[in-house]
């Protein structure tokens, strides 16, 4: 499997800033049902090793079809072409989806412009606005936040920081936005580490099938595509060069532009605030 994603990633992208192995992610709870189809990735925990030290596969679910495959939705043409898949690419992840699990944010957008997928993010609504979101008129992109939260100055910090509370709401706002459970929904929050798996394991346990975790979150997917759906980081080879009398530093490859030329220019892409535990609350 790694070295299938790392073939994969390679043909998907030369930029190679922000993929991680998949191996390398923390699987939790919410994947243990498709341990039969992931048995070479490791199940790691280290980003939330408390709440999920022991799981138990649900025999519910654990007895579901051995595999399932994303049926195309876009008629065989791929409605963004200025992406660069190829058919070949675009099959390929739509037969590894939903059982796969994660999907990078290259994988995201082939599932969600090929294979129907929703992108559903958990985010509180005050750290949508003040880190930014996914196209707002696109309806293909909705919003349930997981936590509730409201930035606010602490003086013994410094800073501001997000007061937080449980959405008890969540699970009853989630059916009356997908009330079928059959719907194909990738799921993600800030960089895809916390609230999308506590998010993915309370849907699993509420019947949905075909959810998926968006590895690296809006973090990352912001890095990769803007908000038109564009690449940021255009295949090719980039390099700096020195202009103006090395006063700039310039990118340069086939079809790069001034719009994208921003993606190298992000800091860390890990959320480093504590999120409430609202698995607890919400089950």
């Amino acid at each position: 499997a790694a070295d299938r994603d790392a073939h994969r990633s390679s043909r998907l992208s030369h930029v190679e800033l922000v993929f991680l192995p998949r191996a390398s992610y923390p699987f939790t709870q919410y994947t243990t049902h498709r341990i039969h189809t992931m048995s070479a990735l490791s199940m790691t925990m280290a980003t939330r090793p408390a709440v999920r030290a022991a799981v138990a596969p649900k025999t519910s679910r654990a007895t579901r079809a051995v595999t399932r495959a994303t049926p195309r939705m876009d008629g065989g043409i791929y409605k963004e072409p200025h992406h660069g898949f190829s058919d070949e690419i675009i099959n390929e992840v739509l037969a590894d989806f939903p059982e796969a699990g994660i999907a990078d944010s290259l994988e995201g957008m082939i599932l969600l412009v090929a294979g129907g997928y929703t992108v559903l993010d958990v985010r509180a609504d005050s750290e949508i606005d003040f880190m930014g979101n996914f196209p707002k008129t696109d309806q293909r992109f909705k919003v349930c936040s997981l936590i509730n939260a409201s930035r606010k100055y602490d003086s013994e910090k410094g800073e501001k920081v997000y007061v937080q509370t449980v959405n008890e709401g969540f699970k009853a706002q989630i059916e009356k936005m997908f009330p079928d459970k059959e719907a194909r929904i990738i799921v993600s929050c800030s960089d895809g580490r916390n609230r999308a798996i506590q998010a993915l394991e309370i849907m699993d346990e509420m019947g949905y099938v075909n959810i998926v975790g968006l590895k690296g979150g809006y973090n990352l997917w912001n890095r990769q595509w803007d908000s038109k759906l564009r690449r940021r980081n255009l295949p090719g080879v980039f390099k700096e060069e020195y202009q103006h009398g090395a006063d700039t530093c310039g990118v340069h490859a086939t079809g790069a532009g001034f719009e994208n030329q921003d993606a190298f220019q992000y800091a860390d892409w890990r959320d480093t605030v504590e999120w409430l535990e609202a698995a607890p609350v919400a089950a």
